[in-house]
């Protein structure tokens, strides 16, 4: 039988508890295009996932809370439910279908295990149910892979502080050795951050402040978020328009603010399993 998508149960978690990490496994074998956790319980809400990660053999390739992750989705234009979270390796909203599934990550790529672990903090009698949305490894007509089969999307988080307002030069790997595909970069802080200048080899490649950064994204259908900053290279949904870091020479990202602030920088990336 020869079908384009499946919708299925994962592995069930384990240790599942008020307050604690549940864990499950993730089946290798097929294209994961969305690990969706299902909220359940007398009490459990996404605020209350204080992180969640996904390893590839042994590699964090996902990371966020609950909320963070939500707001992404949320920036790109989905509809959240209370119930569910999306941890999404496809990106529904880009242009065409190889926009779309570019990132994607392809298990058949030499992955030997994966797993999840999700933080619960303060819940009552929680349910996490796990929903994997697959399709068939990317290959062409020939049986070769895609040229893009060893990309995936990656979301990575760096802590930042700023002692006074001011400009804060913050440094995410680039450069031939470490370097990666960047579809956006988004900053959650407290409310205090109203600007970005962002500089490759010397060169501006994006500079804003919060209402113009603001605007060009609704005029581009998507919903900024409230103390999220994010600057999104791919904001009209073509991926070939990503920062592609890995033949750059230096690469300055330069976050202003107005007061003192805290909080975490998370980036999309398209990336190998071995690099970042």
């Amino acid at each position: 039988m020869a079908i384009g998508k499946l919708t299925r149960y994962g592995l069930p978690f384990s240790n599942v508890v008020a307050s604690g990490t549940a864990t499950n496994n993730i089946t290798t074998g097929r294209t994961l295009e969305n690990f969706q956790i299902k909220l359940g319980g007398t009490a459990l809400t996404k605020a209350m996932l204080s992180a969640v990660k996904l390893k590839a053999n042994g590699k964090v390739i996902f990371e966020g809370t609950g909320t963070q992750i939500e707001k992404i989705n949320a920036y790109r234009g989905l509809v959240g439910n209370a119930a569910f979270l999306d941890v999404l390796f496809t990106d529904p909203t880009m242009l065409s279908e190889l926009d779309r599934q570019v990132g994607a990550f392809d298990t058949t790529m030499g992955i030997a295990n994966i797993t999840s672990e999700v933080t619960i903090a303060g819940a009552t009698a929680p349910v996490l149910t796990p929903i994997l949305v697959e399709s068939s490894a990317q290959k062409t007509a020939s049986g070769d892979a895609q040229p893009y089969a060893p990309l995936l999307s990656k979301l990575l988080s760096y802590p930042f502080s700023i002692a006074t307002g001011g400009q804060l030069p913050v440094t995410v790997p680039f450069g031939p050795q470490h370097g990666a595909i960047i579809k956006r970069l988004h900053v959650f802080h407290n409310g205090n951050m109203t600007g970005a200048t962002v500089k490759q080899d010397g060169l501006v490649i994006h500079e804003s402040l919060k209402a113009e950064n603001e605007y060009m994204q609704t005029m581009n259908k998507k919903v900024p978020q409230a103390n999220c900053y994010t600057i999104d290279f791919v904001i009209d949904g073509n991926i070939r328009k990503a920062l592609d870091t890995r033949d750059a020479r230096s690469l300055e990202w330069l976050l202003s603010f107005s007061a003192a602030d805290s909080g975490s920088i998370l980036v999309e990336y398209l990336d190998t399993l071995g690099n970042l």
